[in-house]
């Protein structure tokens, strides 16, 4: 009696190929929009700093029942937590302590925090002033909002005038 034999296949069909290929086309196109750049992550990660940063002022002066302000220094790219701010220069004012950081003052360069050398801050706005004092009620003095840049992203931190809510919005890149 013959036994019928089978020629084995040693290669891939057409098809194999196709559905594979589609395959890794599709896995591409999940991955590939998800990996940001470098300053991507820099702006959205400073933006979302500040934002803590700015609501840590703005619950001092609700615990406290005290004025706090958030003054920044365009120049050096730096912005403190300050109690009761009333203008002046930003080196005379004395920042309060970090409340992460024990035995360091609560002073911020965005652009010296880890992994964040691209950061700068192009405006600074508060009714036309460069820092913001919330009152007692977690209110703001005046609504405004900073912008911060890394690359061709830009972030905005805006806070509310009546409610003091604190928002992050990316408004390029």
């Amino acid at each position: 009696m013959k036994i019928a034999r089978y020629p084995t296949r040693s290669a891939l069909t057409l098809i194999e190929i196709l559905i594979v290929v589609m395959i890794l086309a599709i896995g591409a196109m999940i991955v590939i929009p998800s990996i940001g750049s470098a300053a991507d992550t820099q702006a959205v990660g400073a933006a979302r700093v500040l934002q803590a940063d700015l609501e840590v002022a703005r619950s001092l002066a609700l615990t406290t029942q005290q004025p706090y302000s958030l003054v920044f220094s365009p120049d050096k790219q730096s912005y403190k937590v300050v109690p009761n701010y009333a203008g002046g220069s930003y080196s005379s004012a004395v920042a309060v302590g970090h409340p992460v950081n024990a035995g360091k003052l609560f002073e911020v360069t965005l652009a010296r925090l880890n992994g964040m050398p691209l950061v700068t801050v192009t405006n600074v706005s508060f009714g036309g002033l460069t820092y913001v004092t919330f009152l007692s009620q977690g209110d703001p003095v005046a609504a405004g909002s900073v912008t911060i840049q890394a690359g061709t992203v830009e972030m905005v931190v805006a806070v509310e005038g009546l409610t003091g809510i604190i928002t992050a919005t990316r408004t390029r890149g």
